[in-house]
């Protein structure tokens, strides 16, 4: 772990849970028959105890609890005794506090078939220098257009990790950062999916992004892309992909829609993680509604996506489409508009969505919109190995709003949940 010299400690072991699990599930490591003693709950447990919750039963669950120190007692996470049990504390400090490497990106535009281009970066390298504090493209972090490269000219034979940032973030994020040196380090092929307008990147088509509709066909999109490139993951023994919070809803989604109605092996994921998952967005939205959390975090975000709305082009490209009262086609075919001067004075996510998000992909408002993407309806057509990790104290993903039970029953997919943590926190004192 020397990547992580200097980082929260919590962010370190973050990384060894989900690259010892994808590695596991992945096929890439062999039971070490090891004793290690598993959190997993008895079902008499109270929903919400910290622990492991899965069916012990299942082949995977003996797979991994033979292979996965992570998820054993000695390895579970333990907060600071000052400030660890505050979530807030833990969500804030972890934004403004995490350090890690600086990484340099390979950047890929990916065309899509409505026009518009999706940034796909790739880790071409790591330093061991530690950034803490980021701009609009990342203090810590270098793109380089491939075209500048000769990444094409690489064959990667690495196991090959997909990430995808939280919401409005991207590849300049520091826990993205953090993560992507971290599985570099341990032998993984790494790439990080932006969403669209996120991390720099342009719109050309007047399509922004959801935690659903859309998104996870650009998921496939890029998976796509990598299946078949040789510098990418053509030849990787493993495609697994992790996603935090808006971006683990768009992984937990593409994940099920891959063993239902989206089959086939051109975009098939092997596994995932994710991590600070909404898995209910009405919970999440009605949590974001209390004081603190609208100033500390809604607003906060909300000015990150209509700044992302803005730097795009996407202000530019949506104004264009509708001029001299022209209508433009949304996700699902229906003509429509979007009022751009309301939109740029949104101060919170539930309205930017009622503007822009819900409308672009056909739902008849915030509510019917959020119900939909909400992966937590989905969690048992999940068919590949997947490895949720939340913390109950989280202001953004609210612990009583996480289906136990689903993950109780499920034979593919577990649920890694502290007391603590926050949002994408799980810091420590240094």
């Amino acid at each position: 772990r020397e990547h992580a010299r200097g980082e929260m400690r919590g962010g370190s072991r973050r990384a060894a849970l989900l690259l010892g699990w994808v590695s596991t599930v992945g096929g890439l490591v062999k039971p070490s028959g090891s004793a290690y003693r598993p959190l997993v709950l008895p079902l008499t447990a109270a929903d919400g105890t910290p622990g492991v919750y899965c069916d012990p039963t299942t082949p995977l669950a003996a797979r991994v609890f033979a292979s996965c120190p992570s998820l054993s007692a000695g390895f579970y996470y333990d907060p600071p005794t000052l400030w660890g049990s505050n979530g807030g504390a833990q969500t804030i400090l972890a934004a403004l506090k995490r350090k890690t490497c600086a990484v340099v990106y390979t950047r890929e535009l990916l065309a899509t078939p409505d026009g518009g281009t999706l940034a796909l970066d790739m880790l071409t390298s790591v330093s061991s220098t530690h950034a803490s504090t980021l701009s609009a493209m990342g203090e810590g972090s270098t793109v380089v257009p491939i075209e500048e490269t000769k990444a094409r000219e690489l064959a990667n034979t690495r196991p090959f990790l997909l990430l995808t940032s939280g919401l409005g973030g991207g590849s300049q994020d520091s826990y993205v950062r953090s993560m992507a040196a971290a599985a570099s380090t341990a032998g993984w092929h790494v790439a990080v999916l932006n969403m669209r307008g996120c991390g720099g990147s342009q719109i050309t088509s007047p399509r922004f992004f959801s935690a659903h509709r859309g998104s996870t066909d650009d998921v496939r999109v890029a998976v796509a892309h990598c299946r078949v490139s040789a510098h990418l993951a053509r030849d990787a023994p493993c495609v697994a992909a992790v996603g935090w919070s808006n971006g683990a809803t768009i992984i937990n989604n593409a994940l099920a829609e891959q063993s239902t109605t989206h089959p086939g092996s051109t975009h098939w994921l092997d596994a995932g993680a994710t991590l600070a998952c909404p898995l209910n967005m009405i919970a999440a939205n009605k949590n974001l509604q209390r004081p603190f959390h609208r100033l500390a975090y809604d607003r906060s975000i909300a000015n990150g996506l209509v700044r992302n709305f803005v730097q795009s082009g996407a202000r530019d490209v949506f104004a264009k489409a509708q001029r001299d009262g022209s209508t433009f086609e949304g996700w699902d075919g229906t003509q429509m508009t979007v009022d751009i001067e309301k939109l740029l004075l949104c101060r919170t996510i539930e309205a930017i969505d009622a503007e822009l998000t819900a409308p672009c992909f056909g739902f008849a408002s915030v509510a019917e919109y959020y119900a939909d993407a909400s992966s937590d309806q989905r969690l048992s057509s999940v068919r590949v190995p997947l490895l949720a990790v939340n913390a109950f104290d989280d202001p953004l993903a609210p612990g009583h709003s996480l289906p136990f039970a689903a993950f109780r029953r499920s034979e593919s997919v577990m649920l890694a949940l502290t007391a603590h943590g926050g949002h994408l926190g799980w810091g420590d004192e240094e």
